[in-house]
């Protein structure tokens, strides 16, 4: 026998044994009460927050306000641990560096999502009292977090590279992405989608495309429909060589015929075989892999912040909004389904208006309203395919309070430099404006950052302060914990 057809018995151990860990990670599965939620949500909507806060109020149950959540009201928790997930490619969520940030002195928020994590929770529950059952169990919710901003690569998944060219065209010729263009545009009108490729051009314009949706995300307001997700964050996984290309606005100017007979060395020929490869190597792998196991879904957006933009930030958080839930209508027939030949599990989509310390309690129920709106398109869908679609507002962690002043009910808290600051809120519509000016008395408003919470101590006995993640926690996991 030759020596490369000899197999090292080190080696057959290490093989046995991982196959032993995946077989027990399976086995893991089958056998635990276990529900996967996806929490994902559009850029600055506060999702590293919300999954911190949400691992708070369950790790300190017995000291959290949780008031609208049964298990808890009801005293049948008897403790919850956090955990690493199994998979080797998706490390823990950094909790424990959120906490300390979000209690440090002074207080700061929780560093944004950058690449995938999760973890795992245990929680020992107490059986209802029945005179078959005694004792507890144990039950098991698995989080996963990745980037909101890969959640709009979704949808380049239905459009080929020609017809996403056309879909930014249009978007560039609109305000406010015209004017944070600046001289790109003029730039990208001078491309010829035919003319031969030139690489150190292609260098140059992917940096300042990068830049230009970096401007997009990091305004006073932000737009949402922001492609490709990983020009914004690549995430360690990520081949920088697959983002080099960008959208040409010129290509809906030529026909069909003269973009496929142009030279394979084009730009356009160039840029749509590294589009498809972005597609193909990136975007599909990664949603495959990720909402396979998810059973219940939790959609934020930061709604305050697109209607105080205006029009032209509403509209594109309800396209964004849109696109995704074509794509993924969570039932049998959505394009994840169909994509990738495996059966959806979800069976709950819950969309969450986050920051609403941002705004008067009184303004609450008419952002609710605001949400629906929003989302109704998605609503449908969600519901069409049997799935119990829920809206909620919440703060993750509550950073104000209210107060009366002058007669008027008015925002207290400090701003990221810890001074102190107060201000009444323009009201909030029930309904997604019609006109412009029905935006006019919110375009005015310049909503604050506030800063977190300070001198919260969780080995006080304090928890996080919030608005409504108890309720939240009973749409999400009541039924479950309940069963």
């Amino acid at each position: 026998m030759k020596f490369s057809q000899i197999i090292n018995t080190t080696t057959l151990n290490q093989l046995v044994e991982t196959s032993l860990d995946l077989t027990r990670q399976q086995v893991n599965r089958m056998l635990q009460d276990r529900l996967c939620i996806g929490i994902t949500g559009l850029s600055r909507s506060g999702k590293s927050t919300f999954i911190t806060s949400l691992i708070t109020q369950l790790l300190n149950y017995d000291k959290a306000q949780l008031g609208g959540f049964t298990p808890a009201v009801q005293g049948r928790i008897m403790g919850v641990k956090i955990h690493p997930l199994e998979e080797s490619h998706l490390p823990l969520f950094p909790y424990q560096q959120a906490i300390s940030e979000l209690t440090a002195t002074p207080p700061r928020w929780p560093s944004s999502t950058r690449d995938l994590s999760g973890c795992l929770l245990e929680i020992k529950l107490r059986n209802r009292r029945s005179r078959f059952k005694a004792g507890s169990r144990r039950l098991f919710i698995e989080l996963r977090d990745y980037p909101g901003e890969w959640l709009l690569d979704l949808p380049l998944m239905q459009m080929n590279y020609s017809e996403w060219c056309a879909h930014n065209a249009t978007l560039f010729a609109q305000q406010p992405r015209l004017q944070l263009l600046g001289d790109l545009y003029d730039k990208l009108q001078q491309l010829n989608p035919i003319d031969p490729h030139n690489e150190a051009v292609t260098q140059q314009l992917t940096g300042d495309y990068s830049d230009f949706l970096q401007r997009c995300k990091e305004g006073d307001n932000t737009l949402s429909q922001l492609q490709p997700g990983r020009f914004l964050i690549n995430g360690h996984a990520t081949d920088n060589a697959l983002l080099q290309f960008l959208p040409l606005i010129n290509t809906p100017t030529r026909t069909p015929k003269q973009l496929e007979k142009s030279s394979r060395e084009s730009y356009y020929r160039v840029y749509e075989a590294r589009y498809n490869s972005y597609v193909d190597r990136v975007v599909r792998p990664f949603y495959k892999r990720y909402f396979s196991d998810i059973n219940r879904q939790v959609v934020l957006v930061d709604l305050i912040n697109a209607v105080n933009g205006g029009a032209p930030y509403m509209d594109d958080m309800v396209q964004a909004l849109t696109n995704i839930s074509d794509c993924y209508a969570y039932g049998e027939n959505s394009l994840l389904a169909s994509l990738f030949k495996f059966h959806m599990k979800i069976d709950k989509v819950i969309y969450v208006a986050s920051k609403a310390d941002q705004v008067i309690s009184k303004d609450h129920e008419a952002l609710r309203h605001l949400l629906g709106d929003t989302v109704n398109r998605a609503l449908k869908n969600a519901a069409y395919e049997g799935v119990h679609p829920a809206l909620e507002v919440i703060a993750a962690v509550r950073s104000s309070h209210e107060v009366k002043h002058q007669g008027e009910m008015a925002i207290t808290g400090r701003d990221c430099q810890g001074t102190n600051i107060g201000y009444i809120n323009p009201q909030i519509p029930h309904h997604i404006p019609a006109t412009r000016a029905e935006y006019e008395h919110l375009a005015a408003w310049k909503i604050p950052r506030l800063s977190p919470p300070a001198g919260v101590n969780l080995n006080a006995g304090e928890s996080l302060p919030h608005i409504r993640m108890d309720t939240l926690l009973e749409q999400l996991l009541g039924d479950w914990l309940n069963e």
